[in-house]
């Protein structure tokens, strides 16, 4: 995965902002959709007790996130597909 200060060249200090071209390149570089990442950023927000009202009111995603059948072999597919990378970053 690559080092902070090259997610900062090339996303800035707020990350990625969801344009389509950032998901393009997320897709192109380490194979991850859209889809994927926003499942990810659920799975993340319901760990740290900040997920949306709206999205607590969304059988499927609360399924989805509350299933560790689910989410664990989902981040760990996740986390291969960052570490097996290969990232090349413009300069």
């Amino acid at each position: 995965m690559p080092s902070l200060p090259k997610w900062t060249k090339s996303w800035g200090h707020d990350g990625l902002a969801g344009e389509p071209e950032h998901y393009a390149w997320l897709l192109e570089q380490y194979g991850i959709s859209e889809e994927e990442d926003v499942q990810w950023q659920l799975v993340l927000e319901y760990s740290m007790h900040t997920l949306s009202n709206e999205d607590r009111e969304d059988l499927e995603v609360m399924q989805f996130v509350e299933d560790d059948g689910q989410v664990i072999p989902f981040l760990e597919g996740l986390l291969h597909k960052y570490e097996s990378a290969q990232i090349r970053f413009a300069c």
